[in-house]
C-alpha cells in the first residue's frame, strides 16, 4: 500500500509540476460562465461544485440570468444568441487493493464522455443537461418573482437524488461532489433502486430558505414506454440558510413517504406478487462556509435514514428487509492557499442487524485554470457483515478534470 500511495503522489506530483506556472482561481461550468460573465468565485464556494449564495441565487432565478452574451429576443422569446454547451474531459487513474485480492490498476481516458448544456431558454426558463448519448441528467427550472421570493414549477429526472427539483445545498447531491464528498453523503448513499429519481417540484425561495414539494417516482419509469400508473410518490424539502457571524451557513431536512408506480413497475422492480412500491426516506444537513484570516473553510455533514422493505411493501430506497438503512457523514475542505484545497471526512451506512459500512477518505485538489484540476483522492471502506469478517478496500485515484 505504501508503494502504491507514493507512486500515486509522484504521479501527482509531476503532473502539477507541468503546470505550476498557471494562474488559477475555481474550476466551473464554462456553458454558464459564458452566459452571465460572471467570475467562477461569484457562484461557487472554495471551487466547483459547491454553491456560494450568488451561486444559490442564480439557480433559483432558473439559470435565467445573463451578462453580456447577445440575446435573440422577440414577443414570447428571449434565448441566447448561441447555445452554451460544456465538453468534459476527465482522464482518471485508479489503484484498488481489497482484502484476499491483487491490486487491481486502471486507466480510464476518459471516465466521463458528457456534454454539459446549460442556461436560459425564455426570460423565467432555464434547463441543465448531462448528456453521455442520453439524457442522463436533465432539470427543467422555471422561476418567476411573486415580489419577497421566487417560486416557480421545476421537472427533473436525475441521479441528483429525490431534491433535485430545487436543490441548493452542498451537503449531498449535485454540489457536493469536490474531492469526491459525496461519496460519503448518507442522503446521497441512500437512493433510488434504478439511480435516478424523477418527478415534478413546486418551490419557493428567499435570500434565507428553500421549500419544495415535489411528487417522484424511480427514474427508471420516466422513459415513455413503461406503465407506471401516475402514481407519484410525495416529498418535502426545506433549507434555512441564514448568515451567521460572516458564515454562509445552512440546516435543513427531506421527508418522503408514499407509494409509487403500479402493478407493472412493481414486476419490472422484481416485487413480489401483490407487494406495492413505496419511497421512504428522511434526512437532515447542515453546512457552514465561510473564511478565518485569509484561509477558506467548508464543514458539511448529514444523517439520512431509510424503512426496511417487508412482504406487503418495496421500500426503493431500501430494498432490504433485514432491517432500517441508515448513515452519517461529515467532511471539511480547506483553502490554504489560492489554487490548493485539503480535505477529508468519514461516513458510515447501515442496516440495523445486518451489516456496516464504514469509510473514510483524505484528498487534495490543484487548480490548474478555473475550468482545469487535478484530484489525488485516497478512500478507505470497509464493510462488516454481523457476525462475519470485515472487507476493507482502498482506492486512490487521480483524477484529471478539464470542462471546455
Amino acid at each position: 500500500m505504501k508503494k502504491m500511495l507514493l507512486s500515486a503522489a509522484a504521479f501527482a506530483v509531476v503532473a502539477v509540476s507541468a503546470v505550476a506556472v498557471a494562474p488559477t482561481t475555481s474550476e466551473a461550468i464554462p456553458a454558464f460562465a459564458r452566459q452571465t460573465g460572471a467570475a467562477c468565485l461569484s457562484c461557487h464556494f472554495m471551487s466547483f461544485p459547491t454553491l456560494a449564495s450568488f451561486g444559490r441565487s442564480f439557480k433559483i432565478n432558473g439559470f435565467t440570468d445573463v451578462g453580456e452574451q447577445a440575446l435573440v429576443e422577440d414577443e414570447g422569446l428571449s434565448i441566447p444568441a448561441q447555445l452554451n454547451i460544456t465538453a468534459v474531459v476527465r482522464p482518471q487513474f485508479q489503484s484498488v487493493k481489497s482484502t484476499g485480492a491483487a491490486v487491481s490498476k486502471t486507466a480510464a481516458i476518459t471516465a466521463d464522455q458528457v456534454l454539459l448544456i446549460g442556461g436560459r431558454f425564455g426570460t423565467n426558463s432555464g434547463v441543465f443537461i448531462e448528456y453521455d448519448g442520453t439524457f442522463a441528467n436533465i432539470q427543467i427550472m422555471n422561476s418567476f418573482d411573486f415580489g419577497s421570493f421566487r417560486g416557480g414549477v421545476n421537472i427533473f429526472n436525475t441521479g441528483f437524488g429525490e431534491t433535485a427539483g430545487l436543490e441548493v445545498s452542498s451537503v449531498h447531491g449535485q454540489h457536493a461532489g469536490l474531492l469526491n464528498g459525496k461519496n460519503l453523503s448518507a442522503a446521497s448513499n441512500i437512493a433510488s433502486a434504478g439511480g435516478n429519481t424523477g418527478g415534478v417540484a413546486l418551490w419557493a425561495a428567499n435570500d434565507w430558505a428553500v421549500a419544495s414539494f415535489s411528487l417522484i417516482t424511480d427514474g427508471l419509469f420516466l422513459d415513455g414506454a413503461t406503465n407506471n400508473g401516475h402514481i407519484l410518490a410525495p416529498s418535502g424539502r426545506l433549507f434555512l440558510q441564514p448568515e451567521v457571524a460572516g458564515w454562509d451557513t445552512g440546516i435543513g431536512f427531506g421527508i418522503t413517504s408514499g407509494k409509487t408506480g403500479n402493478s407493472a413497475t412493481a414486476t419490472a422492480l422484481g416485487a413480489l406478487p401483490g407487494q406495492k412500491l413505496a419511497m421512504k426516506k428522511f434526512f437532515v444537513d447542515a453546512q457552514a462556509q465561510g473564511e478565518l484570516g485569509d484561509t477558506q473553510i467548508g464543514v458539511y455533514a448529514d444523517w439520512a435514514s431509510a424503512d426496511a422493505s417487508n412482504a406487503a411493501e418495496l421500500n426503493l430506497f431500501n430494498p432490504s428487509t433485514a432491517g432500517k438503512l441508515q448513515g452519517w457523514s461529515i467532511r471539511a475542505n480547506i483553502k490554504p492557499l489560492h489554487n490548493i484545497i485539503i480535505g477529508g471526512g468519514a461516513g458510515e451506512l447501515k442496516t440495523v442487524g445486518a451489516s456496516k459500512t464504514s469509510q473514510w477518505q483524505i484528498g487534495a485538489e490543484y487548480e490548474v485554470y478555473q475550468n482545469f484540476v487535478i484530484s489525488l483522492i485516497y478512500n478507505n471502506t470497509d464493510v462488516t457483515p454481523v457476525g462475519g469478517v470485515t472487507t476493507t478496500t482502498k482506492t486512490t485515484l487521480l483524477d484529471v478534470e478539464a470542462l471546455i
